[in-house]
């Protein structure tokens, strides 16, 4: 049993390890895909509009994600204790 506790364990933290490296990455993306299209903006209209998109597709994915990985972890945390919390409960 302590095998498989293990394995649980290793599985959710892959998870979220992997969850937390793809939110960076496609951040990075987002963000250097904004730079570059600034770079090109010739009036204010345009900074404020595409500043604008920018900060609402941002925030979106980060409260996307930030829930994803926040149930990841809600999942990693009730496998963990499960084994500890399992001998307190009546048999």
């Amino acid at each position: 049993q302590v095998m498989t506790d293990f394995t649980s364990v290793q599985k959710h933290l892959t998870a979220i390890t992997t969850a937390q490296t793809e939110f960076a990455k496609s951040s990075f993306e987002a963000s250097k895909a904004y730079f570059q299209n600034l770079a090109s903006v010739k009036s204010p209209d345009k900074f404020v509009e595409l500043t604008t998109e920018y900060a609402k597709s941002a925030q979106e994915t980060f409260v996307s994600e930030a829930t994803k990985i926040g149930e990841l972890y809600k999942t990693f945390a009730q496998e963990a204790f499960k084994p500890f919390t399992s001998s307190f409960l009546p048999k």
